[in-house]
């Protein structure tokens, strides 16, 4: 297979826009880490939008001030995400509080898997508790209004792990709105790739100016406590606002190739995750297949092109999500002769 590729508009704008950053001097905190900013609070309508070197750097400055100013010790992961999610939980000073169950229709939880995690808290240890919950595969969490409802009831902070969702929706709301914060990561391998970086996202004024503040060790107003430098260089963010431009195109491209998957599954009857029903406008970032009983290789060994799972371990709970599924490949500009190649394994499953 082919690398992952990026719209020749994003390489041009780069190219035509890249010397302007040497002649001015400004390598940092200039005029393209405000363009990524805007351009998110456009699309997103986040009351704040800020540019960080990475989806965690952003994940960890939140927990780290909501421990510092709200108390919020404890925090409740899902048990299909990314390791690296734990690894956050600690890095802001918290403690993990144990992993929410995954349906493997959705490879998420699910509002009785959010519920059954947090009822076993009494309602003081409620208000110290975080649940940060991973949109997967470049869909929301079909339950995500539910389990934000549910949070706001019981007085519990909901963060979302936004990794995978830059330009989703669900019933015309991005992914980060739906809790109290989110981040969205542009790493190599994501729905709009960039090499490095994130935003985080929130509709909470307080919140996103506490994180502003923190990026920048809070250097100039002297009011946090806590804060870092979890910034990207002008270089890097003219590169990631230069591929964020072009996200329709970018998802439309995968769109299309996801419109034969699905065609291929639907003809064989292989179960697949939707991304275009219920509310849902998903961006496409995997095209994920399952099988309700059998382990996926076993009920479909004619199918070996495939990608990453999402995930391909559970962490904290002994459950069977990620040996039932697999990914088939779809990325901006993957070759014809691939996306030929997945279709005529699925059309002898």
């Amino acid at each position: 297979m082919g690398l992952i590729k990026i719209p020749d508009n994003s390489i041009t704008f780069f190219k035509e826009n890249l010397n302007e950053i040497f002649r001015s001097g400004n390598l940092a905190e200039g005029k393209w880490n405000k363009e990524i900013s805007e351009f998110t609070k456009s699309l997103t309508d986040a009351v704040n939008a800020i540019p960080t070197n990475s989806n965690g750097s952003g994940m960890v400055a939140l927990l780290t001030y909501y421990r510092h100013y709200n108390n919020r010790t404890k925090v409740l992961i899902q048990s299909n995400t990314m390791y690296g999610v734990k690894t956050m939980v600690f890095a802001g000073g918290c403690q993990l509080e144990g992993y929410i169950g995954c349906k493997l229709q959705t490879l998420m939880p699910s509002i009785e898997d959010v519920k059954n995690s947090i009822n076993r808290f009494s309602k003081d240890e409620k208000k110290q508790l975080i649940v940060l919950l991973s949109h997967i595969g470049g869909i929301i969490n079909p339950d995500i209004q539910k389990i934000a409802e549910f949070c706001r009831s019981e007085d519990i902070i909901l963060l979302e792990d936004c990794a995978h969702s830059f330009g989703a929706t669900l019933d015309g709301i991005h992914s980060g709105l739906f809790g109290d914060a989110g981040v969205y990561s542009f790493y190599a391998t994501k729905a709009i790739p960039a090499g490095e970086g994130g935003v985080v996202v929130t509709k909470i004024k307080e919140v996103g100016e506490a994180i502003t503040d923190y990026s920048i060790y809070d250097r100039f107003q002297q009011k946090l406590e806590v804060g870092n430098n979890i910034r990207i260089s002008e270089v890097q963010a003219l590169l990631t606002y230069s591929i964020i431009r072009e996200w329709n195109q970018v998802i439309d491209n995968k769109r299309r190739i996801a419109e034969k998957y699905m065609i291929a599954c639907e003809e064989k009857g292989i179960q697949y995750i939707a991304q275009n029903t219920n509310g849902h406008d998903g961006n496409y970032y995997k095209f994920i297949i399952y099988h309700p009983k059998k382990n996926i290789n076993e009920a479909y060994p004619n199918i070996k092109t495939t990608t990453s799972q999402v995930y391909d371990y559970d962490i904290g709970v002994d459950n069977e999500v990620a040996g039932y599924h697999a990914c088939l490949p779809i990325w901006y500009g993957l070759e014809d002769e691939v996306v030929e190649k997945v279709l005529n394994e699925l059309s002898i499953s």
